[in-house]
């Protein structure tokens, strides 16, 4: 029977986990969704998207470099330490992108790559310092907390929608050259794209992904200070007892049961193939969504338009938080579910990577079905 205890809990910390969660994947999904705007305006056109999932993918040495220090200084490299540290982070890189995104060196994004990588540097490190600070509280406020990283991802889409993006339209130039040779003006007639501008720049866009980082901060810093946030922590000393109470009874279950240790045995051996299966499926999700589908998204659906590119990307943005929303009401926890729906994404996978490879002209462009397609694989 569950207590009153546990019954209860505070709405302001709810609102307040949720706050602290927006800003765990800002650069992931937050910047992503800006790509379509971005590809017309930076040098590197389509080839952008490959380049920032590389400086992306770098970042992943955050965790490594908190684990390192949080080994050797434990009192110096807290939760608590290195969260101010990332969310600072985050805030000066959005700060910074706002006025220098279109800055190039040698016809090069120097400034938006270097301050991509410092605002992923938060993405990539929330996972090991935002969770383990929230394990202080309530197991109830998790659940706020995955609500706002969800949003992390969610509002910047919203708002990717509301900026919209149009196809550039061709239109006649005159030019009027003086040749060389003889002296006189030289007339052509040539066909260059004209490029639409958005509803709102991307320097508000950038503006916006700030106000999300430093929310976040905010946010953290009433959980870590506010009376009755603190009234919301668990005991851990407590916890930890009952913990280690625990393990001593299965010790103790594990001892009076040995005449079944072949069976035991066996189901281990079953078990453990069942975690490095399910472990394989994680793994190849996470190198398909985070790895080569980013990268060549340019390559499948900028042949179709860019609306088809802009709405493929914000879709992207919206899907993670409405799975997770999803999965709070219909839990799928069969093992033959999950490996079907991993072989339908794969095979939907596999008409997106065919798309890029036969970039410019994959199968259907120009036509309506064709963007319907690629917009939904």
């Amino acid at each position: 029977m569950v207590s009153s205890q546990e019954k209860r809990r505070d709405v302001r910390v709810d609102l307040l986990s949720a706050g602290y969660g927006l800003g765990s994947w800002i650069a992931m999904t937050g910047l992503w969704v800006e790509l379509p705007v971005l590809v017309q305006r930076l040098p590197e056109g389509w080839a952008l998207a490959s380049q920032l999932a590389l400086f992306l993918q770098v970042a992943n040495i955050g965790p490594i470099i908190y684990g390192f220090f949080h080994h050797w200084w434990p009192g110096w490299a807290t939760e608590r330490a290195a969260t101010h540290f990332q969310l600072a982070l985050g805030a000066i890189s959005t700060l910074l992108l706002i006025f220098t995104w279109s800055m190039t060196v040698n016809n090069i994004s120097v400034p938006f790559f270097v301050l991509s990588f410092g605002l992923s540097i938060v993405d990539c490190t929330s996972s090991v310092v935002f969770l383990p600070f929230m394990a202080n509280f309530r197991a109830c406020y998790l659940t706020p907390y995955l609500v706002g990283e969800g949003l992390s991802g969610l509002v910047p889409s919203l708002v990717a929608i509301a900026q919209g993006i149009e196809n550039p339209e061709c239109m006649n130039e005159t030019r009027i050259t003086v040749s060389k040779e003889t002296g006189e003006n030289v007339t052509t007639h040539v066909i260059v794209p004209l490029i639409k501008e958005p509803r709102f720049s991307p320097e508000w866009f950038f503006a916006i992904l700030l106000f999300m980082v430093l929310f976040s901060w905010f946010a953290f810093i009433l959980l870590d200070k506010l009376p009755f946030c603190q009234n919301e922590k668990v005991n851990l000393s407590k916890k930890k007892e009952e913990l280690t109470q625990c393990y001593e009874m299965q010790i103790s279950e594990a001892t009076t049961s040995a005449c079944s240790h072949e069976n035991s045995s066996q189901i281990s051996t079953h078990s453990r193939i069942l975690y490095f299966y399910l472990l394989f499926l994680q793994g190849w999700a996470s190198i398909a969504t985070f790895g080569i589908f980013p990268a060549i998204q340019p390559y499948s659906c900028l042949p179709y338009g860019d609306g088809p590119f802009h709405l493929t990307v914000t879709l992207c943005g919206v899907a993670y938080p409405a799975a997770c929303a999803l999965a709070l009401f219909c839990e799928l926890r069969s093992v033959t579910w999950i490996s079907w729906m991993s072989l339908a994404a794969t095979i939907i996978s596999v008409y997106a990577m065919l798309t890029a490879i036969l970039s410019p002209e994959p199968p259907l462009v120009g036509s309506s079905i064709g963007s319907v397609l690629i917009v939904s694989s």
